[in-house]
């Protein structure tokens, strides 16, 4: 099945907690059994915490992480990506904003950046893509506004009139959307790839809807 439906330790705001390519998936360790993305899948801490899918932005080509992650996390992190045949590129932030999840989105063709990311070269670099610096519905946290995969994404509700700009960076279709019970901020909400997608208990079945259109699964 494609959609799975968790709470972590109470906790419905699931993408804060992890996220996915379609190649590997990083969450917490707090996360049980996951079938949904159907990918190799590491649980770890980052930055010494469960925030994985707020301290990093990734597609099937490489891995961001902020400056201040431990080169033992990242070795654990290396490890698991090499023993996964998923051998992808690591690289550290360098710049004032630690939760890069927040600030990029991305897929495997573009990523979308906020202004407030100064190195956009080792973005570039890592993530072997084209980059777009933009604000999503007038918020610089366009990471926080998007969550992207190869077949869809999910955007923030107020940006339905960037809906055909937004595809055509990321090459597919998508939609507006909330989760949780209609909080904005979607890649909160949602961890996705594109085989399937994980999102918390308080995302309503109107929501639900919306964001399997969106993520190209209807």
């Amino acid at each position: 099945m494609h959609l799975q439906q968790v709470s972590v330790n109470g906790e419905d705001f699931v993408g804060l907690l992890g996220l996915a390519t379609d190649r590997y998936a990083i969450l917490s360790r707090n996360f049980r059994e996951i079938d949904a993305l159907n990918v190799p899948l590491l649980k770890t801490m980052i930055y010494g915490t469960n925030l994985v899918g707020l301290f990093c932005a990734g597609n099937s080509n490489g891995l961001l992480v902020p400056y201040c992650v431990s080169d033992e996390e990242i070795d654990k992190i290396r490890r698991f990506l090499i023993e996964s045949g998923a051998d992808i590129n690591i690289g550290r932030l360098f710049d004032k904003y630690t939760a890069i999840g927040n600030m990029i989105t991305c897929n495997d063709k573009s990523a979308i950046v906020s202004h407030d990311i100064s190195d956009t070269k080792v973005v570039k670099d890592i993530l072997g893509v084209e980059i777009v610096r933009d604000y999503i519905a007038n918020h610089r946290e366009v990471g926080a506004c998007c969550i992207a995969t190869n077949k869809g994404f999910v955007v923030h509700p107020d940006a339905k009139d960037e809906i055909d700009k937004i595809s055509d960076i990321f090459g597919v279709k998508g939609d507006v959307g909330s989760v949780n019970f209609g909080f904005p901020f979607v890649k909160s909400g949602i961890i996705a790839n594109s085989h399937g997608y994980i999102t918390g208990f308080r995302t309503t079945g109107i929501e639900l809807g919306r964001i399997d259109e969106a993520l190209g699964f209807l």
